[in-house]
């Protein structure tokens, strides 16, 4: 019977090891979401693997718990050394140029990570990435669970894994992943529910009810129900390199997108470093990449991507604009490398005649001039065919005819008459159209008008936001400029709307770079004949404005100069009066070739590697900080005389006592815990005597009627039966650095 019952049990270390495991392996199906493939899975088995085996030898042999977490640590340097790199000592050990090997890897995933749009390929630095967090984490689990018998803490990690992806992704994760992980975590809490009953070895089917029982079933499902709808409401928020928004969901004209598209173009110009998007070729002068327009204007929300159609097939020849009779102008053929850019938009420069190259299923919209795609797809280098139309200003005074665009293009709902009187003051004396577009644009440039660019709008004074900025604010970002000079032309009969894009970057040898910083909005208004023309009411001093040349001879010269006759464009654009977060690379007076500002970007490797110590170094040392803090605050109590400081005094020994290892039933009276501890640590004679005075004035404070005098010398009796304490049972590092007392708290 006895050997029966051996064989049946089971070590309830290995089964608590186990668990940990797959609760962080469950958790890391998170990455789905931001990873397009299944490549990393291997790996980060492999690397778990080798963690869980080294903390099984490290309890069987007996190790420090911080010995057998060291230890794991290295296997998971050893296991990253052996996967990804080909310099390892005898192809195991990680020598300096392995270290430096993974240097690099880690480097070319944190640039993958600040510039990818997930999902992305998991290609070795993202695995390499996702071993090294995935292997600290099972370090740090495993210690929580197994060594510190605490499961429940462990869901702060294992929420953290959750939180990379889901902050990364632009779309809620998968909704198996959060059943995954819900059932995880059931299984941890599971093991750590019977720790205080069970045994080094248990019956296997007392431990077989516990962890698959009915208790753990309604966890697993009631944590699988909160991860969903949490999932649903906070994942989200992406971090990817792009401009505007989401695909609608219908095309039909009815449905918008709201402020999305400024929402995202300010996060761009908000960002802490600049990020390459595009590499174009062939583009001969400076002109803007359009990659949306919306028309509707929303007194309540700003403007409004309306009325998209399907329109037709870009991969062919594409037909001049709604409403655009004269295709006269310089024909370009210019390539674009998108590099950290994808989007349902597809930016395009000028007129559009041709495209190729960015795949299938791309529209074209003549009437908004919108490229864009109804489905998910990587982005590919694209050519464009176009042509830039050059009107002069007497061709765009002498365009007259009907307007032939949507009526849609001239409403003026929801715009304050004060703007609209405002707008025929500022025009009275404008005999055209194009003389009208010419003084609104010029009322925002001109520095005597008072309107600044800035990040960020004036306080709001309580009126709607166009009325604030155009009599009081004159302070603002560009979507500010672009609303109101677009609302503006509406009102003077000059059918206008919102173009979303980028303005054209720097040079960098024969390519022009666009990036991050250069994402804006301008404003396009309708000329009969030769449809929509580029105005940019925004009053940029840093060089990145590229005007047409009609608008560019209107204009004051002493606000936008013109260039010096004979003098090459800078290869990267001029540093004069630069607006706060559009700093640009200075411009080599040496005539080197310009240096590629992907170089200045590159981050050195062990920020990230410190990073993720760092971050583990601190999940161990809290448990110790908050013991210290427990002590000192007591102390200071007991000597400052406090109301209650006997009791307070009381629960510090039993703090000391539980730090040991020792468990006081909740029944016992204090002589009773006190005579108990006494006996199990052995305290010398001093340490006795001060331990029944302790116990005296606990029951003096606890039951003597109120107006009693505490006890004198009570910080000198406290003192006494730590230090006696101290000296019969010193607590070894492990119980210094996770004291029982705090553990069980999150019990």
């Amino acid at each position: 019977m006895t050997e029966h019952r051996m064989t049946a049990a089971v070590d309830t270390s290995l089964v608590a090891t186990a668990a940990a495991a797959l609760s962080v392996l469950c958790a890391s199906t998170a990455f789905a979401g931001v990873l397009a493939d299944g490549r990393w899975v291997f790996p980060a088995l492999l690397t778990t693997a080798a963690v869980v085996a080294i903390g099984v030898l490290g309890r069987r042999v007996r190790w420090p718990a911080s010995a057998t977490a060291t230890a794991q640590l290295a296997g998971v340097l050893v296991m990253l050394t052996v996967q990804f790199t080909e310099s390892a000592v005898l192809g195991l050990l990680p020598g300096p140029a392995a270290v430096r090997e993974l240097g690099r890897l880690l480097t070319g995933a944190a640039e993958v990570v600040r510039t990818g749009v997930p999902p992305v390929p998991a290609e070795p630095p993202l695995q390499a990435l996702v071993c090294l967090g995935l292997g600290v984490v099972v370090v740090v689990v495993d210690l929580i669970v197994v060594g510190l018998r605490s499961p429940a803490v462990s869901g702060l990690l294992l929420l953290c894994v959750f939180a990379i992806p889901a902050s990364l992704a632009d779309a809620m994760l998968p909704w198996w992943t959060f059943v995954a992980g819900g059932a995880g975590f059931a299984l941890v809490l599971a093991t750590g529910g019977q720790h205080r009953r069970w045994r080094s070895r248990e019956d296997r089917a007392q431990v077989t009810r516990a962890l698959f029982g009915p208790a753990t079933a309604s966890v697993v499902g009631t944590a699988g129900v909160i991860a969903l709808l949490t999932g649903a409401v906070f994942t989200g928020v992406g971090t990817e390199g792009r401009l505007p928004g989401s695909v609608p969901e219908q095309f039909g004209g009815t449905e918008g997108i709201g402020l999305q598209p400024f929402t995202s173009l300010r996060g761009q110009l908000d960002r802490g470093q600049e990020v390459e998007l595009f590499r174009v070729r062939g583009l001969r002068e400076p002109t803007y990449l359009r990659a949306l327009t919306l028309r509707r204007f929303n007194p309540e929300r700003g403007w409004e991507l309306e009325g998209l159609t399907q329109g037709v097939e870009a991969n062919a020849e594409l037909p001049l604009p709604e409403g655009t009779d004269i295709a006269e102008g310089d024909a370009q053929r210019v390539e674009v490398e998108p590099v950290g850019y994808r989007d349902p938009w597809l930016p395009v420069f000028g007129v559009p005649r041709f495209l190729s190259g960015m795949g299938v299923n791309w529209r074209y919209d003549p009437a908004a001039g919108i490229v864009f795609t109804q489905t998910n797809q990587e982005s590919r280098p694209y050519v464009e065919q176009l042509v830039l139309p050059k009107p002069t200003p007497e061709q765009l005074r002498e365009a007259h005819g009907p307007l032939r665009v949507a009526p849609e293009y001239l409403d003026t709902t929801g715009i304050p008459p004060q703007v609209a009187d405002l707008a025929r003051r500022l025009t009275a004396d404008s005999p055209t159209a194009f003389d009208k577009a010419v003084a609104l644009n010029r009322y925002f440039t001109d520095p005597s008008n008072g309107f600044r660019y800035d990040l960020r709008t004036a306080p709001g004074g309580g009126g709607d936001a166009l009325t604030e900025f155009l009599f009081r604010g004159k302070r603002g970002f560009c979507e500010q400029y672009a609303s109101s000079m677009a609302a503006l032309l509406r009102t003077v009969g000059i059918p206008s709307r919102v173009a979303i894009g980028f303005t054209a970057g720097y040079r960098d040898g024969d390519e022009r770079v666009i990036t991050t910083e250069d994402a804006h909005a301008w404003v396009e208004a309708y000329f009969p004949g030769w449809g929509w023309q580029t105005f940019d009411p925004t009053p940029l001093g840093d060089g990145r404005t590229a005007l047409p040349q009609y608008l560019d001879d209107e204009l004051s010269p002493a606000q936008l100069p013109a260039p010096v006759p004979g003098q090459d464009e800078p290869s990267t654009p001029s540093t004069a009066g630069p607006t706060p977060g559009h700093e640009r690379p200075d411009e080599d007076t040496t005539g080197a070739a310009p240096v590629d500002p992907r170089e200045t970007e590159q981050g050195d490797p062990w920020p990230v590697v410190l990073g993720v110590l760092v971050v583990a170094l601190v999940v161990l040392a809290v448990p110790g900080v908050v013991r210290e803090v427990r002590r000192r605050q007591r102390l200071r109590a007991v000597a400052g005389g406090a109301a209650g400081a006997a009791g307070l005094a009381w629960r510090e020994v039993l703090d000391e006592f539980r730090d040991r290892g020792a468990r006081p039933a909740p029944t016992d009276t204090a002589r009773q815990v006190a005579t108990r501890l006494l006996e199990h640590h052995g305290l010398d004679e001093s340490g006795a005597k001060a331990m029944r005075k302790l116990v005296t004035a606990v029951e003096r404070e606890w039951y003597a009627p109120p107006g009693t005098e505490p006890e004198g010398s009570l910080p000198e009796v406290l003192h006494g039966v730590l230090d006696s304490l101290r000296r019969a049972a010193p607590l070894d590092l492990r119980s210094r650095l996770f004291p029982r007392s705090v553990l069980s708290s999150f019990r």
